[in-house]
C-alpha cells in the first residue's frame, strides 16, 4: 500500500514588492514555514480528503470524477486550461460559495482527473494536507499546497519514477501552476515556482524566472501583524502617485530595482565574509522599506515592527503588497537567542504573531513511508514534528 509524505515551502518577496509591476527586478526566496501532505492508496475507490486549515472534509467515489484522456506531451500538463471540466468540478465539489474550502477541493480534483492511473482511480486514495503558513498572509499558502498537491498525486500515481531531477522539478512545477490556475485565475507562476525549487529567485516581468546563485539560507523573525492587507488598493494606490508624480516615483523604481541587482552582486561576492554579507543585506533592507514607505505602502502595524526592532539593532521591512501583512526581521548570526527572545515579546505584546524562519531552504520534498500512517495522526502533529523529519528526498 504505497504511502507518502509531500512537503513544499511558501515564499516571501525579499526585495522589489511594487517595483515588479513596472517591470524592474524582485527577489523571492522559499520559506521555512511548509505545508505538508499524506497521500496513500486504499481499497474502496474513495478519494477521501481532510485540510483542516481551510475546515474542509469531504469524500467522493472515484467513478464519479470525470478522467482526460491522455494529449500530446502526458504528463506535463495540456497547453489550454480544461474551463468545461472546471465547471464540472465545480458542480461535483458543490460548494457553496467559491472560497479557500472549495478552490483547494476543484484543484485536488483537477489534477486527478489528468494524471490519474487505473489503478489508482479503482483503488482510490486518502488525501490530507497540514500547513504552518497563515492563510491570507502573503507568504505563498496556496503555493505550498499546490506544489504538495501536484507532487503528492504524481508520486502516487508514478509519474515520477524513472526521471532525472530536473524534470521532476518541471513536471511539478508545471502541475503545481495549473493547481495556482485553478485558484487565482492568472498567476504569475512566481510562488509556485519558488515552492518547487527553494532557494532564491530573481524575476522580472514578461521573462523567464531565473535562480539567484550563491544565495545562503538567511534566518528571519516574521511577525504577521494581523492587519488584512488588500493587494489590489496598495497596487491601484501606487499607480495613482505613479501617473501624478512619473518624474518622482520612477527613480524610487529603478532604486528599488538596483537593490535586487545589489542582492545578486552580494551573493555572487565570494570573497565577502558571511558577517559583512549580512550586515550589507541588513542595509539593503533597510534601504528598500523606506523607498516602499515613500511609496505609501507601509502601515503604522509596519512602522512599528521597523521601531521595536530598530531599538535592538536588527533590520525591518515589510513583504509582499504593504498596507498590512507580514514583515520580515533579519536576525544576523551574531545576534543572540536573548535578544530574538526580547524582540517577539515586545511585538506579541503588540498583538502580532511572531515565527522564526529560515528564507532559502530546500522546495518540494517527498518521503516514502515503510507502512501506511493513520491519518487521524498525521492530522495531530505540529510543526515540530514535521520539522524534526528526516529523509526527504528534494527534487535537486
Amino acid at each position: 500500500m504505497p504511502s507518502y509524505l509531500t512537503s513544499a515551502p511558501g515564499k516571501v518577496i525579499l526585495f522589489g514588492e511594487h517595483a515588479v509591476v513596472y517591470s524592474k527586478v524582485a527577489t523571492a526566496g522559499s520559506l521555512g514555514l511548509r505545508s505538508y501532505t499524506l497521500i496513500q492508496d486504499r481499497t474502496d475507490g474513495v478519494i477521501e480528503v481532510h485540510l483542516p486549515d481551510v475546515q474542509l472534509s469531504r469524500a467522493w467515489s472515484s467513478s464519479d470524477i470525470p478522467r482526460q484522456e491522455t494529449w500530446e506531451g502526458y504528463p506535463y500538463p495540456p497547453a489550454e486550461m480544461n474551463t468545461t471540466l472546471l465547471q464540472q468540478l465545480a458542480a461535483i465539489v458543490d460548494l457553496a460559495e467559491y472560497t479557500n474550502r472549495s478552490q483547494a477541493a476543484i484543484s485536488l480534483l483537477y489534477i486527478h482527473s489528468h494524471l490519474i492511473t487505473d489503478d489508482i482511480a479503482t483503488k482510490g486514495y486518502d488525501f490530507s494536507v497540514r500547513s504552518t503558513l497563515p492563510v491570507g498572509a502573503g507568504l505563498g499558502s496556496s503555493a505550498s499546497y499546490s506544489v504538495c498537491l501536484a507532487t503528492a498525486l504524481l508520486q502516487l500515481n508514478g509519474h515520477l519514477s524513472g526521471l532525472e531531477a530536473a524534470e521532476q522539478r518541471e513536471l511539478i512545477n508545471q502541475w503545481a501552476f495549473q493547481a495556482e490556475k485553478v485558484i487565482h485565475g492568472n498567476p504569475s507562476g512566481i510562488d509556485n515556482t519558488v515552492s518547487t525549487l527553494g532557494g532564491a529567485v530573481m524575476f522580472k516581468k514578461g521573462e523567464k524566472i531565473e535562480p539567484l546563485p550563491g544565495f545562503q539560507s538567511l534566518r528571519f523573525l516574521l511577525t504577521n501583524t494581523r492587519v488584512p492587507r488588500e493587494t489590489q488598493v496598495q497596487v491601484a494606490n501606487v499607480r495613482k502617485l505613479w501617473e501624478k508624480f512619473p518624474g518622482v516615483v520612477n527613480p524610487m523604481l529603478d532604486a528599488i530595482h538596483e537593490i535586487s541587482v545589489s542582492c545578486k552582486e552580494l551573493f555572487g561576492h565570494e570573497s565577502l565574509d558571511r558577517s559583512h554579507l549580512l550586515t550589507r543585506f541588513g542595509e539593503l533592507v533597510d534601504v528598500n522599506h523606506s523607498l516602499l514607505a515613500a511609496l505609501g505602502v507601509s502601515h503604522p502595524a509596519l512602522e512599528k515592527v521597523r521601531e521595536i526592532s530598530s531599538k535592538l539593532g536588527l533590520k525591518s521591512k515589510l513583504t509582499g503588497a504593504g498596507g498590512g501583512g507580514c514583515a520580515l526581521t533579519l536576525i544576523r548570526d551574531d545576534v543572540t537567542p536573548e535578544t530574538v527572545e526580547v524582540v517577539k515579546q515586545l511585538l506579541e505584546a503588540e498583538g502580532f504573531q511572531c515565527m522564526e524562519t529560515q528564507v532559502g531552504g530546500p522546495g518540494a520534498g517527498v518521503i516514502t513511508l515503510s507502512a501506511p500512517m493513520l491519518v487521524a495522526e498525521f492530522l495531530s502533529h505540529d510543526r515540530t514534528y514535521f520539522e524534526a523529519m528526516q529523509n526527504w528526498t528534494h527534487f535537486s
